[in-house]
C-alpha cells in the first residue's frame, strides 16, 4: 500500500558518479519516469488514479480560482499524463502555465511514440483554459539526436504537428526537453529552434517557445546567446544533483552546497547560465516535488549508496507515511538546507531526501533574490491535496505575500560554504509601514577589491548609497530611513571567500519615546529612533534655510543647507539623545525636536 501512495518508481542503477563522469548520459527524472509509465499503455485517467493508489477528489477548481491573489511571477507546471485527475486539487490562480507532459519523438519520423499522449481530449487542457491558465506541449528526445538532425523530413513532420496541435486546442506554447545532447548538438539544436520558431510565429505570433535546460550542461550543449532571441523563457531542471545512481545520498536540489568536493548547486547553476547571457527575467528554476531514498552503508552524512534500493518518492508519499517519515526519522543538513530522513528496514539504513515546505521556501527566496522569472514544478499533482505547497507560492510569489520580519540572510553559498564566481544580483528587503529594516552582519569576508556589497537606502539601487563594503570591511549593523533597503552583490571569477551572513529585522518607528511636548507642526523626523551612520528624513516648511544637530551639551554635530524631506546622512554619532533644529534665514530657530540616536 506505501508504494503505491508514494508512486514508487525503480530507477535504472547506474555505475558511475554523476560528479566523476563529466559528460556522460544520466537518466534525468523526466526520462526515468516517462519510460516507466510508457509500459502502462491504454489507461485513462482513472486508471492512472488506481495504479497510483488515489481516489479522485471533488473538482475544487471554481472554488480555488476565487482568490484575490494575483502572481508576481511565472509558476509553471509540468503535468505528466499519469497524474490522472490530479488537477481537481490545482489553485489555478496560482499556475500561470501547465505544460502537458510529453510528446515523445521518433528521431526518424518526427512522429509522437507516445500511446498515452492525449493532448486532443485531455480534460486538464480544457479546464486549464478555463481557468485561464497557459497551457503548453512539452516535447522530449532522450536519444537518437544525430538521426534527427540528419533528417529534415523529421524535423519538419515535428513542427508540423506541434503547430497543428496547439491550433486545435487553443494551445499557448511548445517546452523542448531535449535530454542528453553534448557540443556536437549545440548548432543543430539552434537550427532546429530556428525553424521552430519560425513556423510558431507565423502560425500565431503570440504562441511562445521554451526550453529545459540541464542542472549541469556538462557537454556544452546549449548556446544561450543564439538561442535568446528565439525562446520566450528557460526551464532549468534543478534537480537530479543528487540522482537514482549516485554513490553518495544527497539533496536532489541543493540550495547550498552538501559535499565539498562537489560543489553543484541551484545557485552555480543560475551563475552559470546567467554568464552565457541569459537574461534571469528568461529563467525559470524547475524544484522538484519529489526526492530520493537511497540504502546506504551508515548513518553518518554524507553516506555511501549500497545501490541496492534507488526511488522516487512524492511528496505525498511523505506526508503520508508516519512509519519511516516522523518527526524522531527527521533531520536538517545545516550546510545545503534540506531536510532528510533516515530510518532502518530490516538490516538496511536508508536515507531519504526531500525538501519541505520550508526548504523549499528558501529555494523560492533565492528565485527571489537572483531576479528570476519565476519557478517550475515537477511535477503538478505530486503534492495532490497538500494545500501547504499551493500556500507557500502565494506567500512567495504574488500580491498578497507577506512581509517577513525575522530572517537570516546568507550569500549563495549559504551558512557555512564559500560565495561562487561569476555572481551577479541585487534584491530588496521591506518593512511595513510604520517600521524600518534593520540588518545585522554576524560575519563578513570577501575578496579585497574584487568581490563586493552594496547597500543602499530605498526600493533599488537609485537609492542613496548607504555604503560599500569588500574584504573584512564590514557593514555592522545598518537600519533604512524609510520601509526598504536594497542589496546588491558581485564576485568576479577567480578567489571567492566566506561571504556574508545577516540577521534581517522589523524595527518599529517609535514616537512614543518622544514627549508630545517636543514635537511641533514645523518640523518631523523619520526614522525615530535612528541609527548611527543611516539616513535621516526631515520634513518641515519651506521657510526654513538651515538644519543643525546639536548633542544634550550643545555641541554642534551636524549644519546644513534644509532641504525639505530630504534624506540626511547622519556622522557616526555616540548613542545618546539629540536635538533637531530647523533654522530660518533671519536667525529665528523653531523649538527643537528629540531624536534618539543607537
Amino acid at each position: 500500500m506505501k508504494e503505491q501512495i508514494c508512486f514508487l518508481i525503480f530507477s535504472l542503477v547506474l555505475l558511475v558518479s554523476f560528479r566523476a563522469e563529466a559528460q556522460q548520459r544520466v537518466k534525468s527524472i523526466h526520462q526515468e519516469q516517462s519510460e516507466f509509465y510508457s509500459s502502462q499503455k491504454g489507461l485513462t485517467e482513472a486508471g492512472f488514479d488506481s495504479l497510483g493508489g488515489r481516489q479522485p477528489q471533488p473538482d475544487l477548481v471554481s472554488v480555488r480560482s476565487n482568490s484575490p491573489c494575483v502572481l508576481t511571477k511565472r509558476v509553471l507546471g509540468w503535468h505528466p499524463y499519469w497524474n490522472g485527475t490530479t488537477y481537481t486539487n490545482y489553485q489555478w490562480n496560482l499556475l500561470s502555465d501547465l505544460v502537458y507532459f510529453d510528446y515523445s519523438v521518433s528521431p526518424t519520423t518526427g512522429n509522437n511514440t507516445n500511446t498515452s499522449f492525449a493532448w486532443t481530449t485531455a480534460s486538464v487542457v480544457t479546464v486549464a483554459k478555463n481557468n485561464n491558465t497557459n497551457v503548453h506541449i512539452c516535447v522530449t528526445l532522450f536519444g537518437g539526436h544525430s538521426s534527427f538532425w540528419a533528417s529534415s523530413s523529421a524535423q519538419n513532420t515535428l513542427i508540423s504537428n506541434l503547430v497543428n496541435l496547439l491550433n486545435a486546442r487553443g494551445g499557448n506554447g511548445i517546452n523542448i526537453d531535449f535530454e542528453g545532447m553534448g557540443s556536437s548538438d549545440n548548432a543543430p539544436f539552434v537550427a532546429f529552434m530556428t525553424n521552430l520558431n519560425n513556423a510558431l510565429n507565423a502560425a500565431n505570433p503570440n504562441y511562445q517557445l521554451s526550453v529545459c535546460l540541464y542542472a549541469v550542461d556538462w557537454g556544452n550543449s546549449f548556446n544561450i546567446t543564439a538561442l535568446n532571441p528565439l525562446v520566450d523563457f528557460y526551464t532549468i531542471m534543478g534537480y537530479d544533483y543528487y540522482y537514482a545512481g549516485s554513490t553518495t545520498a544527497g539533496p536532489t536540489a541543493p540550495l547550498y552546497n552538501f559535499e565539498t568536493n562537489y560543489n553543484y548547486t541551484l545557485g552555480r547553476t543560475i551563475s552559470y547560465y546567467m554568464k552565457q547571457g541569459a537574461p534571469a527575467s528568461k529563467l525559470l528554476m524547475g524544484l522538484p516535488y519529489y526526492g530520493r531514498e537511497w540504502e546506504v552503508n551508515g548513518t553518518s552524512v554524507p553516506a555511501t549508496t549500497t545501490g541496492n534500493f534507488n526511488a522516487s518518492r512524492t511528496l505525498l508519499a511523505v506526508n503520508n507515511n508516519t512509519t519511516n517519515y516522523n518527526t524522531t526519522t527527521k533531520f536538517w543538513e545545516g550546510n545545503c538546507y534540506s531536510p532528510y530522513y533516515k530510518y532502518s528496514s530490516g538490516t538496511s539504513t536508508r536515507q531519504c531526501w526531500i525538501d519541505d515546505v520550508y526548504s523549499l521556501g528558501r529555494k523560492y527566496d533565492m528565485v527571489n533574490q537572483r531576479g528570476l522569472g519565476g519557478i517550475g514544478i515537477w511535477a503538478l499533482g505530486y503534492d495532490d491535496g497538500l494545500s501547504g505547497y499551493w500556500n507557500l507560492i502565494r506567500d512567495k510569489f504574488s500580491d498578497c505575500a507577506p512581509i517577513v520580519c525575522s530572517d537570516s540572510l546568507f550569500d549563495m553559498g549559504g551558512p557555512t560554504r564559500n560565495y561562487y564566481n561569476d555572481e551577479r544580483y541585487q534584491f530588496t528587503l521591506s518593512a511595513p509601514t510604520g517600521s524600518v529594516v534593520r540588518l545585522q552582519f554576524k560575519s563578513f569576508g570577501t575578496e579585497f577589491g574584487y568581490d563586493s556589497l552594496w547597500l543602499y537606502n530605498g526600493a533599488n539601487s537609485n537609492a542613496p548609497l548607504i555604503g560599500s563594503y569588500t574584504g573584512t570591511n564590514t557593514p555592522g549593523t545598518v537600519t533604512s530611513s524609510g520601509t526598504a533597503l536594497t542589496l546588491r552583490f558581485k564576485s568576479d571569477g577567480a578567489t571567492v571567500s566566506f561571504g556574508y551572513k545577516a540577521l534581517k529585522s522589523c524595527v518599529p518607528v517609535v514616537v512614543s519615546q518622544i514627549k508630545k511636548q517636543d514635537t511641533n507642526d514645523d518640523l518631523s523626523v523619520y526614522p525615530n529612533p535612528v541609527t548611527a551612520g543611516s539616513f535621516l528624513t526631515v520634513i518641515g516648511k519651506e521657510s526654513y534655510d538651515r538644519i543643525t544637530i546639536r548633542d544634550t551639551k550643545g555641541l554642534l554635530v551636524m549644519d546644513k543647507v534644509f532641504v525639505p524631506e530630504e534624506q540626511i546622512q547622519l556622522p557616526t554619532l555616540p548613542s545618546g539623545l539629540y536635538l533637531v533644529c530647523l533654522i530660518r534665514a533671519d536667525g529665528a530657530v523653531r523649538k527643537p525636536i528629540k531624536l534618539l540616536v543607537h
